[in-house]
């Protein structure tokens, strides 16, 4: 969940059950029975609360069907019981080891997205909703998270969808005869965010999640990927206030793409990087020489992406009638250069040809 301003209002206090004895399993099943049944946010809290802990058929039936009712909550602002309840019930679920039905969590996933991650992971007929999660702009981790666990699930839709995505280039650098090409590098970042957690007076200890992907001391692995999500748990006490902080590396989609496909094939993200984002440097000598070297380099290269996605196929994924574009590039460093360099047509690679048809 993602609390605004960075102050996260949800506090925890205790409802008088310390001090008192420990009660047998059936006693303590009427009393969470009793509580969840209570109008009072509080108390129903405390039920669930203790739900989410008797690990009974029972209570995951109804912490199941608590979701339902609890999704006219969704969009409660913070400082409120609406939300602290709501955290108490992703807790819940959570601790007790359920599956909740996808559907059930869909009108959660705008501001309870991290616990909701967490949830659908165990649901394995949750694909439409990853499938919807991996399209979110305003998370690097949502999507990273939502595409790792379709990966781990080698999904053939998910599959089609990052061929589609990965895009197909080769930039062409034309050189003078025995020149040569420089280099370029790249760079990365990260974000954070911190606040304060605390709950409503009444309610019980809560914890809240929240996903990352640069692993720490305390984290918990979701799914893994060409870079792995974890989650973090943040423990706020009964009648306490909680640091709160969270930090996550950016995401470089394209990157993470070129790095699904190289695990699919087994390769170096360096090798699939190289195949699907060729770069060459051809030294010019006359216009005939270079349009043939340019249409042998872009042949060997739509020749290897086939071949790559033959390979991928013998592992278990069905090859995707899809076509993958090519849209070459020049880059004219000539020193001596007294015509302009044609740009080749771009050209679109099928990767379904009769030698690489399914049975």
């Amino acid at each position: 969940m993602r609390f605004p301003g960075g102050i996260v209002a949800l506090v925890i206090a205790s409802a008088g059950l310390a001090g008192q004895q420990a009660p047998d399993a059936a006693q303590e099943m009427e009393h969470a029975r009793r509580l969840m049944g209570s109008p009072q946010l509080a108390d129903k809290a405390w039920g669930v609360y203790l739900a989410g802990r008797l690990h009974s058929d029972e209570f995951d039936r109804l912490l199941i069907e608590e979701f339902r009712s609890a999704a006219v909550l969704r969009d409660a602002s913070s400082y409120t019981e609406d939300v602290a309840f709501l955290a108490v019930l992703f807790d819940a679920a959570i601790e007790a080891g359920i599956t909740v039905p996808a559907g059930l969590l869909e009108p959660f996933t705008e501001k309870w997205i991290d616990p909701v991650l967490i949830l659908a992971a165990r649901d394995k007929d949750s694909d439409e909703l990853l499938f919807a999660l991996r399209g979110d702009k305003s998370r690097d981790i949502v999507w990273l998270a939502a595409n790792n666990l379709l990966f781990e699930r080698r999904s053939q839709r998910w599959y089609t969808a990052i061929l589609n995505e990965v895009g197909v280039t080769h930039r062409f650098i034309v050189t003078d005869s025995g020149a040569g090409a420089g280099s370029s590098a790249g760079a990365g970042g990260g974000v954070c965010g911190d606040g304060v957690a605390q709950m409503p007076p009444g309610f019980p200890p809560v914890t809240l999640f929240h996903l990352e992907n640069n692993g720490r001391r305390g984290s918990v692995l979701l799914a893994r990927g060409p870079e792995d999500v974890f989650y973090k748990r943040t423990i706020v006490p009964t009648d306490k206030q909680v640091g709160f902080g969270e930090c996550s590396s950016l995401v470089d989609a394209a990157a993470m793409r070129v790095g699904y496909l190289a695990k699919l094939r087994h390769w170096s993200v360096e090798q699939t990087g190289e195949l699907f984002h060729r770069e060459t440097t051809v030294p010019y000598s006359t216009l005939e020489n270079f349009s043939l070297e340019v249409d042998r380099h872009l042949k060997a290269q739509e020749q290897g992406i086939r071949e790559f996605i033959q390979a991928v196929s013998k592992d278990g994924l069905t090859i995707p009638d899809v076509r993958l574009h090519l849209a070459p590039e020049i880059s004219d460093r000539r020193q001596r250069a007294t015509d302009p360099l044609p740009v080749p047509a771009p050209r679109d690679i099928a990767l379904l040809t009769p030698s690489a048809a399914q049975p």
